[in-house]
């Protein structure tokens, strides 16, 4: 059995996830191709988040979901549109991760920059 934490980070709000099986650790996030920008094309960051991390939550999944959800990662969201409000993002990349690794993930809502505001303040991120 493997694991799959996922994060939020400190600074500039971001989610990401750490994928850790048979003494294999792969970090994986959806980013903008420029760096901070909320609206532009995406790539899947695989840079190591550990010294960034601020909150996280790690569950235990079989290894092969952990090695398929990467895989299915990794091809759906290479070149995809990234966009913080109207798009997809890190948090929705946070959610599909979840989902694939075969957990159950309340319905999630799109929002409006002042209502994303509003719940990462609440949310402390």
């Amino acid at each position: 059995m493997g694991n799959l934490t996922i994060i939020s980070e400190t600074g500039f709000p971001h989610a990401a996830c750490l994928f850790e099986y048979a003494e294999v650790k792969t970090w994986c996030g959806f980013k903008p191709k420029i760096p901070k920008f909320p609206a532009f094309w995406g790539y899947v960051d695989r840079s190591d988040r550990a010294i960034y991390t601020k909150k996280s939550i790690r569950f235990e999944i079989p290894d092969q979901t952990l090695q398929e959800a990467i895989a299915i990662l990794e091809e759906k969201y290479t070149n995809r549109w990234f966009s913080i409000w109207w798009g997809i993002n890190c948090i929705d990349f946070a959610i599909e991760a979840a989902k694939l690794c075969k957990l159950q993930v309340p319905i999630q809502k799109k929002l409006f920059p002042c209502d994303l505001i509003h719940d990462l303040k609440q949310l402390n991120f």
